[in-house]
């Protein structure tokens, strides 16, 4: 309960967070700490936030009833040491300490793969995101987007229409659906998928809480495909995230040229794997299948070697 205050009502993001946690050892321990010891400059709070830490221990009744008429939803609130906390986020660059989940997050949801792309595709453009979900759900590969409109929109709908499985990631708390005219969209995703957010339940999309989602549908996934994209955008900071995440990355080649599309050769250019249509998805869902194996085996080598050492 301690953390879940601190990330809805606390001020913080996750790397505020962990600094926190590694220098009072827990939630709880920031809670009962006095505003002097909060202050300290090696903690690196504002004055605000440090105001908001210090009342939070009165906020738990509230919070507590919140969380109680979340699950009269179906919404569960997951800490990052609970057992049903997705395994893959824990092992990116700040992971969020604290998920809402509509839905449900399975163990068939990894391997997925991340589509991503404009709000303002062209034709082809969201027809070419609907027919990639599409052949992913046949595949029974989970398709990860971020639930707005145009391409991420047709990547949900299309992996609905496959059979498959689909999570959208929120840049909004879990209760404030955006865009608007998704709310029906999101209410089919979390029958056959997940709808989750890291924010606390009622806030509204920023554009920092865009942001900072990008790296999540990344993170979700073990693949990223950028189908159409401006050299600017979410999807362009979704591809960077995959790099940096060590994810396998893929970009739309398009022979028609177009101020949407700018990104995607760009993208192609710094060596991002090129795709053409759906007839390439069996090839990808096997790169995805095989980056799992991977990464898992590093992780059981790392954890083989810190058990060595620690024996020593």
């Amino acid at each position: 309960m301690a953390q879940i205050a601190l990330m809805w009502a606390g001020q913080l993001g996750p790397a505020g967070f962990r600094r926190l946690m590694s220098n009072l050892g827990s939630a709880m321990a920031v809670l009962q700490a006095p505003a002097e010891e909060l202050s300290r400059p090696s903690l690196g709070l504002e004055a605000d936030q440090v105001e908001a830490i210090c009342v939070l221990s009165e906020l738990l009744p509230s919070i507590e009833e919140e969380i109680e008429a979340l699950g009269e939803h179906n919404v569960a609130v997951v800490c990052d040491f609970e057992p049903d906390y997705p395994q893959i986020l824990q092992r990116i660059a700040n992971p969020p300490p604290v998920l809402c989940i509509a839905g449900q997050l399975l163990p068939i949801d990894d391997p997925a793969v991340a589509i991503v792309g404009t709000r303002r595709p062209t034709e082809e453009g969201y027809q070419m995101a609907y027919e990639l979900g599409r052949a992913f759900g046949e595949e029974g590969v989970t398709v990860v987007s971020g639930l707005a409109q145009g391409c991420d929109t047709a990547a949900h709908t299309g992996a609905l229409a496959g059979g498959g499985r689909t999570i959208a990631v929120l840049g909004s708390g879990i209760t404030v659906i955006h865009p608007r005219q998704n709310v029906e969209l999101s209410s089919q995703i979390a029958k056959r998928g997940a709808v989750i957010s890291e924010a606390p339940p009622s806030v509204h999309p920023t554009a920092a809480r865009l942001i900072a989602r990008n790296r999540l549908q990344s993170g979700l996934a073990r693949g990223v495909i950028v189908v159409e994209s401006a050299q600017q955008g979410g999807a362009m900071q979704t591809a960077k995230n995959a790099r940096r995440q060590n994810r396998e990355l893929y970009a739309v080649y398009w022979t028609e040229g177009h101020e949407q599309r700018a990104g995607n050769s760009r993208l192609l250019g710094e060596g991002a794997q090129l795709i053409t249509g759906p007839d390439q998805v069996p090839a990808v869902s096997k790169a995805l299948h095989l980056h799992k194996q991977e990464m898992e085996r590093q992780q059981a080598s790392a954890t083989t070697q810190q058990r060595l050492f620690s024996e020593e």
